[in-house]
């Protein structure tokens, strides 16, 4: 498993990846007990904090379990088992797009409140990075698609709920698996007014402001609905016969 030096984040990723490769595979099976973190950085070749990142993400996800003083763990259930059925609904039913982000509205206009009133010095540092790494992905040309998604799953995190932490898991694996292709071009859109509302979100939470929070939030998922259906009434638009083509193969 030779894993190459990245920025820190997003070498958890990179981590991520590898596991979930290896689960898939069968190379760990359900049950297998991962080494322990010192062993298993060493060969990986990464740093114990960049793995610790992983591994969290990795039980979010619902692919491995962490027991305190007991080791870790392959899971036998996945986040894939209740990611796949969904993802292949709203493939099928292309209005589930809205309701999706109507979800998305609700739930992360009361993850905000709770961050500002919950979050930590280093919860503040993780939404101040993700932040920062999206605006540097945007000014250097890159995808920002990970970045972005970095960001609003470390609003969840702050809350120090984990039921709401492992929601937004599970709701940006679901965007990535159904949606990813429409959401790359989505994401070409108003992106620098995207990531300034990020920086503002952050100011919010970290001046404890949860109902300033709440409103920005909303504000911007708003934005990304009026954008979507911009995109997609173009689409439709260059369709001769009149159906919805959301791009969603790559």
């Amino acid at each position: 498993m030779d894993i190459a030096r990245k920025k820190r984040t997003r070498l958890y990723r990179d981590i991520v990846a590898q596991v979930r490769k290896l689960i898939q595979e069968g190379t760990l099976a359900p049950g297998d007990q991962l080494l322990p973190e010192r062993q298993l950085a060493e060969k990986l070749g990464v740093s114990r904090s960049a793995l610790r990142e992983a591994l969290t993400a990795l039980d979010a996800m619902g692919l491995i379990e962490i027991t305190p003083g007991g080791g870790t763990y392959v899971k036998k259930v996945s986040m894939e088992s209740m990611v796949e059925p969904l993802a292949s609904i709203m493939l099928k039913e292309r209005e589930t797009v809205f309701d999706f982000l109507e979800t998305r509205k609700i739930l992360e206009a009361e993850i905000v409140k709770l961050a500002a009133e919950r979050a930590g010095k280093s919860d503040l540092q993780t939404i101040r990075e993700a932040a920062v790494e999206m605006q540097n992905d945007v000014n250097a040309g890159r995808d920002a698609d990970d970045s972005d998604e970095r960001f609003h799953i470390a609003l969840a995190l702050a809350t120090q709920n984990s039921v709401l932490y492992h929601t937004m898991v599970m709701l940006t694996s679901l965007t990535r698996e159904a949606y990813a292709p429409l959401r790359r071009e989505l994401l070409k859109g108003p992106i620098q007014t995207w990531c300034e509302q990020n920086f503002q979100i952050y100011e919010a939470i970290k001046n404890n402001k949860p109902q300033k929070a709440a409103e920005l939030v909303i504000k911007h998922l708003q934005m990304s609905e009026e954008e979507l259906h911009s995109l997609i009434n173009e689409q439709s638009d260059k369709k001769d016969d009149g159906d919805l083509n959301l791009n969603l193969t790559k």
